[in-house]
């Protein structure tokens, strides 16, 4: 890897997410079977809308209307996820106008995500499988395809979409009251957005668990992608405005990497790997998924050092975007990591990367330990701040070169991305120790 001695007099922050259980957390639900993450394919009884549904913005490009700014849209109460969909789809396709709702026109769903932390969940996936089939039902001259490099040359309207949980409140360390949904629509002949609208389900109809691709990457990260993808869907765009240019930018890209992870769930690991490659020309330098993919793939396939050469360009390039995120898994209530599988060995070769950059990188480093809702306050922050210790000795003891310019602390809940407290997959991402590179004073 290549040394970042020229990142002197700038903060970087490098988060690493080690999953990690507040108290002795109970066994996981048995595993949902996951929607896949292809695009829909209708299905019957779609329902039609429920009551009160959050005003829509005026339909682009209907006469003497006025395109309401997204700013404006107010979700309705939360009803039950299925029924919160329903309502948004409904809301959003009401406002095609004429002639795009008579067109015949194909549409493709770029998966849909949690906003928090960029993954596609079960929810999520099962939303994708939902409006698809509302799509159909509403519009029988316009055809859901799936979401591939082939079908975007076609130009087609495309339906994009997240699902992230909420409190009114905002409060610190305040578990969600509500998931919110986003639905947006875009025209790709004119790169605009033709509709939006907005909602809430209830917490408890939602299954936040990320689908398998997002579950087993040792990072998770909002790159340039995923960024645009939700400065598109949510309030940094109207009805009206052309959609965010480095989304658009990277839609080949994008959908070679959702073609890999389909494969990749499907437990096509050669498959998967072949198209992770085929996406590293199209997507950015760097680009985390795609370098998930190639890691994920490599170290299942057997090839050691392709995993760990993955591996270190991630690290790399995660500090080049100044946040680089690690899934490690701490044994539950102790500062002792999992001993399943093949874990032990992944996770040295992971600090062994990330000592070794922090090393060359002249910085120093406050290691931020966190924890999920469950248990008390008192010993979440003390269970947080202990893990992060342990990783810092474990980085010093491979680099002693870092061992001066290293501080541990803990936070425990309150800067947690889910917020359930359900200590299984669902909020894994809340367990975890955040890296902050900062200059040495």
């Amino acid at each position: 890897m290549k040394p970042h001695s020229s990142r002197q007099g700038r903060g970087i922050l490098v988060m690493a997410c080690l999953a990690v259980a507040a108290c002795a957390a109970p066994s996981p639900p048995p595993a949902t079977a996951a929607a896949s993450a292809a695009a829909p394919t209708a299905v019957a009884g779609a329902r039609p809308a429920a009551p009160s549904a959050a005003p829509a913005p005026a339909p682009a490009g209907a006469t003497g209307t006025r395109v309401a700014s997204a700013s404006d849209l107010v979700a309705p109460a939360p009803v039950r996820f299925e029924d919160a969909v329903d309502r948004a789809g409904n809301g959003l396709l009401s406002q095609v106008a004429q002639p795009l709702a008579a067109s015949r026109r194909p549409l493709v769903i770029d998966p849909l995500i949690d906003a928090n932390t960029g993954a596609q969940t079960v929810s999520t996936a099962r939303m994708g499988v939902q409006l698809g089939a509302l799509v159909q039902a509403r519009f029988a001259n316009w055809k859901v395809e799936p979401f591939t490099r082939r079908n975007l040359d076609d130009a087609p309207l495309l339906l994009i979409g997240t699902l992230t949980p909420v409190n009114v409140e905002r409060a610190v360390d305040t578990p969600p009251d509500a998931f919110r949904v986003w639905l947006t629509l875009i025209d790709l002949r004119t790169g605009q957005v033709v509709a939006k609208q907005i909602d809430r389900a209830t917490v408890d109809s939602v299954n936040p668990e990320p689908l398998k691709y997002y579950s087993d990457s040792p990072t998770w990260h909002k790159d340039k992608t995923v960024l645009g993808y939700i400065n598109s869907c949510q309030v940094k765009t109207n009805v009206g405005d052309p959609a965010d240019p480095d989304y658009l930018s990277r839609l080949p890209a994008e959908a070679t990497v959702n073609e890999a992870n389909m494969a990749y769930t499907a437990g096509k690991v050669e498959e998967a790997h072949k198209l992770y490659e085929e996406a590293r020309p199209l997507a950015d330098d760097g680009d985390l998924r795609v370098l998930n993919g190639l890691y994920l793939t490599n170290w299942q396939l057997g090839n050691r050092d392709a995993a760990r050469k993955a591996f270190d360009k991630l690290v790399d390039s995660g500090l080049e975007q100044k946040r680089l995120p690690l899934k490690l898994l701490f044994q539950p209530g102790k500062t002792a990591f999992n001993q399943v599988g093949d874990l032990p060995e992944q996770y040295r070769i992971w600090l062994s990367a990330l000592a070794q950059e922090g090393a060359q990188s002249n910085v120093c480093i406050k290691v931020v330990g966190h924890t999920s809702r469950t248990g008390s306050a008192r010993l979440n922050e003390a269970l947080s701040r202990q893990r992060a210790e342990v990783v810092m000795r474990m980085l010093a003891q491979d680099k002693r070169a870092l061992a001066g310019r290293m501080t541990a602390t803990g936070v425990g809940s309150k800067e947690a991305l889910i917020g359930l407290g359900t200590d299984d997959l669902r909020d894994a991402l809340d367990r975890r120790v955040e890296f902050r590179v900062v200059d040495c004073i």
